[in-house]
């Protein structure tokens, strides 16, 4: 059975996108697993980045399938000759590579037509848990792209899920969503007391190196507080600004693989990784 993790935090802009992405691809490039990346945003930063902005336009283009047709399969069309029907797992995932050992990256696209399930959410959260239900036994971990906002999305996401991580930024506000991120989770699970979800750390993400504001040190230390109010577990180890996770997203590369990126960045991201997979059994 794959684990799962969901990428969730209630405050947008901490680099959730570009940390899933990069775990995606380091446990399939360096640790040869079989990884399935969901992007559960209607603004598609994971497809993206996972894919290249070409290719993923392309697909769509082509009129390839994403997470929107699996939380609205059984949606009416509204035409006289459509009907609901049930949707094929394999046609909504994108195998963006496979490699000969048997390791491989694959995704399931997003699309900001996705917005429009929170139009009319009844019992669509259940559709996105009993898909990764067909499609688990292929994969050794799954990573869920959340969007910041606590709807019928983050149900869906909850559902699917193991694992939390949480990235944060230390800046201004930076703690400001975990009460909300508590409660929503706390509120879930007294609704389904057979599913059990833990919040595996938080993560210092896009952090300034260096010369550290006064400003950050008081981010860090209210994230460090509101942290251990909660009992979760703070990385030791950051993931610290470099533009070449920009490239590496422009690419749709890993950053082990992003020509130009220093061997600092590289090692950087391998040493919270290194703490990371051990905290998922991975």
């Amino acid at each position: 059975m794959a684990v799962c993790v969901s990428m969730i935090n209630m405050k947008g802009g901490v680099g959730k996108t570009t940390l899933a992405s990069q775990i995606a691809w380091y446990a399939a490039v360096q640790l040869d697993k079989r990884v399935l990346l969901i992007d559960l945003d209607p603004q598609a930063n994971a497809s993206q980045s996972v894919m290249s902005p070409q290719t993923y336009v392309s697909y769509l283009d082509r009129g390839g399938l994403t997470v929107a047709d699996i939380l609205e399969q059984f949606t009416p069309t509204g035409t006289a000759s459509g009907s609901p029907k049930k949707l094929d797992p394999a046609k909504v995932i994108f195998p963006r590579v496979n490699y000969d050992d048997g390791s491989l990256l694959h995704i399931v696209p997003s699309r900001l037509e996705l917005s429009w399930t929170l139009r009319n959410p009844t019992e669509k959260e259940t559709l996105l848990p009993r898909f990764v239900a067909k499609v688990e036994k292929g994969y050794d971990l799954i990573i869920i792209d959340c969007s910041p906002t606590d709807s019928i999305l983050t149900d869906a996401a909850y559902h699917c899920s193991r694992y939390i991580l949480v990235p944060i930024r230390a800046e201004f506000l930076a703690a400001i969503g975990f009460p909300l991120l508590n409660r929503s989770i706390n509120a879930f699970q007294m609704r389904h007391e057979d599913k059990v979800i833990e919040v595996c750390g938080l993560v210092f993400n896009d952090f300034t190196r260096g010369n550290v504001k006064s400003e950050n040190k008081i981010a860090r230390k209210a994230v460090m507080d509101e942290a251990k109010k909660y009992g979760w577990y703070v990385f030791n180890h950051d993931i610290p600004h470099s533009d070449s996770y920009f490239k590496a997203a422009r690419d749709g590369m890993p950053i082990a693989s992003t020509k130009g990126a220093h061997g600092k960045v590289k090692g950087e991201f391998a040493a919270f990784a290194n703490e990371f997979f051990p905290r998922i059994g991975l």
